[in-house]
């Protein structure tokens, strides 16, 4: 070896020290181990927010129009936050970090589950009692649509051991007060989709864990699915412009059978905290709840998963006291 020239390197030979092997035709080098992720480090916000929910977020790439059209609006507004010195919300970082806000949905469940319920409800004791159920879920489901939508829309349930069952809806539903037309711009059975993991979800709890299969409790579990695709309707409506709603879903509104667009537009100014229920009957009685026991994201965590097992045996329990011949 001939001095002031480097060691040649045999093949299959270890690298020599302070050089790195090299790969392909341009003879790059090979980064060190953990090179590349102390390259790319994420905004010390993001750390209590697991990645996994969302690191494989690019394989449920959208196919429709209308989720890619809504994901290129939430590219837009990442790229619009980037360039101006103020600290970004939450869900834009999560965004930013590779989230896919809109991922694409099974459009056909809503319609089978649909009618499972519709089979759940003609277990039904008797059509009074059926009739009797209406006004009582109607009001039920509303007041759980409320509470839920209070958990989705505090970004500390994307933190931690809550994110596993609420990331992706908390996601969804802060990015709503970004893009607020994000539902009426897909249509009505997309919305619906939308709501397939937690529908399920109930379903496996009430139909399969509680054993509501047949009679009043199974009946309240059928209504309380429609009343949630119903409730997604009063939502679309409450954004879709006036010159496109029919007459039938304007006058619902104006009796405050389905939430008003005025009504629910108070809800989309900031601070964004009162006026969650979806369809909005309920309203008074979260907003009152919201005044009495603040809006810490554990209580109201805890509150949705309690009733996500009770309701409808709390339903049940004051129908029978109401009508105790109709409700054994």
């Amino acid at each position: 070896q001939s001095r002031g020239r480097p060691a040649k390197q045999g093949r299959g030979s270890p690298p020599l020290p302070g050089r790195h092997k090299t790969m392909g035709k341009g003879g790059e080098a090979k980064p060190e181990p953990g090179a590349l992720k102390r390259r790319i480090e994420r905004h010390p916000r993001l750390e209590p927010i697991p990645k996994v929910l969302y690191e494989d977020a690019a394989t449920n790439v959208p196919s429709t129009p209308y989720y890619d059209a809504l994901n290129r609006r939430v590219d837009e507004i990442v790229a619009k936050a980037r360039a101006v010195a103020k600290e970004p919300e939450i869900h834009i970082l999560v965004a930013g970090d590779g989230a896919l806000v809109y991922p694409n949905r099974i459009v056909w469940l809503p319609w089978v589950m649909g009618a499972v319920a519709g089979y759940l409800c003609t277990t039904a004791p008797s059509l009074r009692a059926f009739l009797w159920m209406l006004p009582a879920m109607y009001l039920g489901y509303d007041f759980y649509s409320g509470v839920l939508h209070v958990a989705l829309d505090d970004p500390k349930n994307m933190q931690g051991v809550k994110s596993y069952i609420l990331f992706q809806g908390c996601l969804e539903f802060q990015w709503h007060h970004a893009i607020p037309y994000d539902g009426a711009s897909k249509p009505f059975i997309a919305c619906c989709a939308d709501l397939n993991i937690i529908v399920l979800i109930l379903m496996v709890l009430n139909c399969g864990l509680l054993g509501y299969t047949s009679g009043t409790r199974a009946a309240l579990t059928g209504l309380k699915l429609f009343f949630a695709y119903f409730g997604q309707y009063c939502h679309r409506a409450a954004h879709t412009p006036k010159s496109k709603r029919p007459q039938w879903v304007q006058f619902l509104q104006s009796t405050g059978f389905m939430t008003p667009q005025a009504k629910h537009n108070g809800h989309h100014r900031p601070p964004h905290d009162e006026n969650f229920c979806l369809i909005g009957k309920m309203d008074p009685a979260v907003n009152g709840l919201i005044k009495l026991c603040g809006t810490n994201d554990w209580v109201w965590f805890g509150l949705w998963l309690g009733l996500s097992c009770c309701d409808v045996a709390l339903v049940h329990r004051g129908l029978a006291c109401v009508a105790p011949g109709l409700f054994p």
